[in-house]
């Protein structure tokens, strides 16, 4: 099992345009009793099936395994409930870290998150100028919880 170190921020303003080609990502999440989330992606032709620990900080335990394409869409569509999410990923590579750069599509459309990922998790990290709030630790800002509450359904005082 491996341990994932990440922290991830809001981006302030588009930089697409410093990003290697996106890739369309769809994942979807599967019911799971609270304790781990159980993810299936389709990330351009590769499809994957990824169990998550619940986080703690910046760390938290993963597991993933490759799918079938037919298998992993089946499950999309017959076992997520509708918790999908929609976006393009960029990566941008400076001061030796490799920044991931989702835009999300859908009902997340304007949100745009960085996350990058870390040796360890007091490692220290600059920050570019294009980086907004940590939102780490903010369970709002997480995949599992976008697929369940999307941007646009927030009120504006809870995305303040």
């Amino acid at each position: 099992m491996a341990l994932e170190i990440e922290r991830r921020f809001l981006v302030r303003k588009d930089v697409r345009h410093l990003c290697r080609d996106g890739v369309r990502i769809v994942q979807g999440y599967l019911p799971s009793d609270g304790t781990s989330t159980v993810r299936v992606r389709i990330a351009g032709d590769r499809a994957t099936l990824t169990i998550k620990s619940l986080k703690r900080g910046a760390c938290r335990e993963e597991i993933e395994h490759p799918l079938s394409l037919d298998f992993a869409r089946r499950l999309l569509l017959h076992s997520c409930d509708g918790r999908v999410i929609d976006k393009t990923r960029y990566r941008h590579c400076r001061d030796g870290l490799c920044w991931e750069i989702d835009v999300f599509h859908g009902e997340n459309t304007g949100l745009i998150i960085a996350e990058v990922e870390l040796e360890d998790p007091d490692q220290t990290v600059p920050l570019p100028d294009w980086i907004g709030a940590e939102v780490t630790t903010l369970r709002a800002y997480g995949n599992s919880s976008l697929s369940r509450a999307p941007i646009q359904r927030w009120s504006a005082s809870a995305a303040a």
